[in-house]
């Protein structure tokens, strides 16, 4: 059977020449090297020992002898090569190998996991606050998984002991079934999570809402077939996210059944993060009669897009193709955006309506390719494309009285939480290692949540150095994993690998000084 490319993919680069083996349905790593066979006059393939192996859901796993390998390469770039003397070149090589071997040093990954500490100490006051007996197993255990991207908790044990936090937290049962039984019954204390959320929810502030998918296995807790933007029928799980605007921060979470959309369930996790006074901005899907009119009767504000298909702006509206049915028009990021705002009702409420045109004609364009693909080459009638008025506009529900530019800015910060979204998808939460039941899941998603607030600590002191347009959170946490401590055995204690000058540099403008004990 060859080996497929999902699983050639993941092929470990870090050990040089490699082999992968399928044996007894599992896929193996072996190390390969030549050597000459003189009676063949040709290299001969040598087969070394091996060093793990692969699963689609884990990539690659490295075993005893290939995590000592790696332990070995991180040392040898982080302690200095000893400059050999005339007295050491008569030296027994048996002997100094033996030595090597007896103080050989301990290699334990540090620097990405005290960078987050440090951006987010605030985030240990909370824990130790709400969870006093058991911040330190959800502190480590939400790092293991953001720093190692750790989607199963078989892996937990082997990079707990590589990384300094088996320093940190030496007496923490980390193999597979004391971290299972804890993560069980965290999700069991969901009033000491709601209660740690809710927090942070600032009265007064501005709230962002949105919803994502988790497609786990069909025998998973909370696994159903429901509502998501790609219309996938698998079995899934939701998760209503609540962010604060200002700072991009997630406050406030919500597990949901997969049947369940966002707009059932959008009113109760308002009111279970204890808004106040608060604007709640929304994506498409939670605006509904009985959504705003609950929000107007707690006093909140709000700003609910709208379905493409509304009946809240007159048919007319789209059909009038002459631009003096506009109130008027600004500029976003050098594109026109033209305006239109009426009131509807009696209770205060405001239509916003909106025209980018140059999203207009990418929409035009992509309605007429489509459309060439399905009927051929051949031209299509005007009254085809202009069947499609509403291409371009974009309406909004709000009782707020402003400019129509401030809604539209307001909106728009909801893109910011994009990356967030894309790294909850990708990273964390898409793998919520098969929980088979309600308290598993849920304790997972509040791991992953204490996940989040270390990443956007990390985010947000990228904003505040003005490095976020050069690098991402994931770049600096890819960049301070190559940052070790190291014991070589001599009883002074361990020493910090070499920090390569640009690594240095980013830390330094993040106010991060990792030479400096914390």
């Amino acid at each position: 059977m060859p080996i497929p490319e999902s699983i050639k993919s993941k092929r470990p680069t870090q050990f040089g020449a490699v082999e992968i083996r399928l044996i007894k349905g599992y896929f193996y790593v072996y190390l390969v090297s030549s050597k000459w066979d003189s009676s063949k006059g040709r290299p001969q393939k040598v087969t070394g020992k091996s060093i793990g192996k692969i699963t689609e859901a884990d990539g690659f796993i490295p075993n005893a002898n290939g995590m000592r390998i790696m332990q070995a390469k991180a040392a040898a770039s982080a302690v200095p090569a000893k400059v050999q003397t005339d007295s050491d070149k008569g030296a027994d090589k048996g002997t100094d190998t033996e030595k090597a071997e007896d103080s050989a040093p301990v290699v334990k990954n540090y620097g990405a996991y005290e960078t987050l500490r440090r951006l987010s100490p605030e985030i240990d006051t909370l824990l130790k606050k709400h969870f006093p007996d058991s911040f330190r197993e959800i502190r480590t255990i939400a790092l293991l998984r953001l720093v190692d991207g750790i989607s199963s908790v078989k892996m937990i044990q082997p990079m707990f002991l590589d990384s300094y936090m088996s320093d940190l937290c030496s007496d923490l049962p980390v193999s597979e079934g004391p971290v299972r039984r804890f993560i069980a019954k965290l999700g069991t204390m969901q009033d000491t999570i709601d209660s740690l959320m809710r927090e942070q929810v600032i009265p007064g502030s501005t709230l962002l809402f949105d919803g994502t998918s988790i497609f786990i296995r069909s025998d998973d807790s909370l696994s159903m077939k429901g509502y998501n933007p790609d219309h996938s029928l698998n079995p899934q799980a939701r998760i209503l996210y609540v962010f604060e605007k200002d700072s991009h921060r997630p406050v406030f979470y919500r597990v949901l059944q997969g049947s369940i959309v966002d707009k059932a369930a959008f009113l109760e996790t308002v009111r279970a993060a204890g808004c106040q006074d608060c604007i709640i901005i929304a994506d498409k899907g939670f605006y509904s009669k009985k959504n705003v009119s609950a929000l107007m009767l707690a006093g909140m504000k709000y700003i609910l897009p709208l379905q493409d298909n509304t009946t809240n702006v007159p048919k007319e509206f789209y059909a009038n193709n002459d631009d003096s049915k506009w109130d008027g028009v600004f500029t976003y990021k050098k594109r026109p955006v033209w305006y239109w705002k009426h009131s509807i009702g009696d209770k205060g409420d405001f239509i916003y309506t909106y025209r980018d045109d140059i999203r207009k004609a990418e929409m035009v364009g992509g309605f007429v390719e489509s459309a060439e693909k399905d009927c051929g080459e051949e031209e299509h009638k005007t009254t085809d494309v202009l069947k499609e008025t509403r291409m371009g506009y974009f309406s909004f529900c709000s009782n707020l009285d402003v400019g129509a530019k401030e809604i539209y800015l307001d909106y728009k910060e909801r893109w910011d939480i994009e990356e967030c979204f894309d790294y909850l998808k990708n990273s964390v939460a898409t793998s919520p290692s098969h929980a088979h039941t309600d308290e598993y899941f849920r304790g997972w998603a509040f791991v992953n949540h204490i996940s989040l607030l270390y990443y956007y600590g990390l985010l947000n002191a990228l904003r505040l150095a003005g490095l976020d347009e050069k690098y991402s959170a994931g770049d600096i946490i890819k960049l301070t994993k190559n940052i070790y401590l190291v014991d070589t055995g001599d009883g002074k204690g361990p020493i910090l690998s070499k920090i390569r000058y640009k690594t240095k540099s980013v830390l330094t403008k993040l106010g991060v000084d990792l030479l400096r004990k914390n």
